[in-house]
């Protein structure tokens, strides 16, 4: 039986990652052309992208929602008390390395909705939740290279598509099958997967797959308000940028997608439209802050949460 991987050689090998990609932007782009092109992006322009990751952290926390009653939940918290996990993930997700803390919280903290499978039940649901919105991206970037024609090279980008897509599919249809699978899975992982929910609402399940597309969209169009300021991008050449991106964070290899995103950015805005390495540069960390900043105000909220008089633990 494979025995699981060291918790320090997993970090170093995320730190390694990141490593190698802002080892290589640093030979591609001078910092201070960069730090100049950021400063070019207006306030108004960074509130709004700001904004727009804030929305998608409440249209994720409706799609949560949605998919605990698909797979069945006995008890599903309200909205309002969703979004604010949701928010406080965002916070410790954005800020820890490994970019999952703040989801795994999110499952333990919402085991009670499932009366069987408890916490098992809920980190299930979380993780078809990572897949769902792995699937949004690639589903964007395959809008992003339909509607692009043949009129960009795009090179190898279909095939990383067709290759994600097929991926988080296959993640998502893994889990109803979970407890079927269960007695050929090594002990600890058959003790999991045994206890893991069957998906009950097909129609709820389908709303939170177009939900994910709608989170992923939000963040599509806050890059895109970016790249708009910076390059002058039109919203079909975000698509073929950010939501590549963005599946950086989904790499074991890099702390949150850091150094990854910012090279996806750099390599396909130039190659594609040749946009300067440092306004590429400047849009990706210019999302960054805005990530940073939304990540901020949830770990706010739960600094305010626990202040309150009378808060729960």
């Amino acid at each position: 039986m494979l025995r699981p991987m060291p918790r320090w050689l997993a970090l170093a090998i995320r730190f390694a990652g990141t490593a190698a990609g802002l080892a290589w932007i640093a030979t591609q782009v001078e910092p201070t052309a960069a730090a100049r092109a950021l400063g070019r992006v207006p306030p108004s322009t960074f509130a709004l992208a700001a904004a727009l990751v804030a929305t998608n952290v409440v249209v994720a926390a409706l799609r949560w929602a949605v998919l605990l009653r698909a797979y069945g939940a006995a008890r599903v918290p309200r909205l309002a008390r969703l979004a604010y996990l949701y928010f406080v993930a965002f916070f410790y997700n954005n800020y820890l390395p490994g970019a999952v803390a703040g989801d795994v919280g999110r499952g333990v903290v919402t085991r009670d909705a499932f009366e069987g499978e408890g916490a098992a039940g809920a980190l299930a649901v979380v993780l078809v939740e990572r897949a769902l919105g792995l699937f949004g991206l690639f589903a964007l970037l395959a809008l992003g290279l339909a509607t692009a024609g043949r009129a960009l090279d795009t090179g190898a980008l279909a095939a990383w598509t067709a290759v994600g897509c097929a991926g988080s599919c296959a993640l998502v249809a893994m889990i109803p099958l979970a407890r079927r699978l269960a007695p050929h899975l090594p002990g600890p992982l058959a003790r999991v997967a045994a206890r893991l929910p069957a998906l009950g609402d097909a129609r709820a399940f389908a709303a939170a797959l177009a939900l994910s597309v709608a989170t992923q969209a939000l963040v599509v169009l806050a890059g895109w308000v970016l790249l708009d300021a910076l390059a002058g991008l039109d919203l079909l050449a975000s698509l073929l940028i950010v939501p590549l991106a963005a599946a950086t964070t989904f790499l074991p290899i890099t702390v949150g997608g850091a150094g990854a995103r910012e090279a996806v950015y750099v390599a396909l805005c130039g190659r594609l439209f040749g946009t300067p390495e440092a306004d590429a540069l400047a849009a990706s960390l210019g999302l960054w802050l805005a990530h940073l900043a939304v990540g901020a105000a949830g770990g706010a909220l739960q600094l305010f949460g626990r202040r309150r008089p009378g808060a729960a633990a």
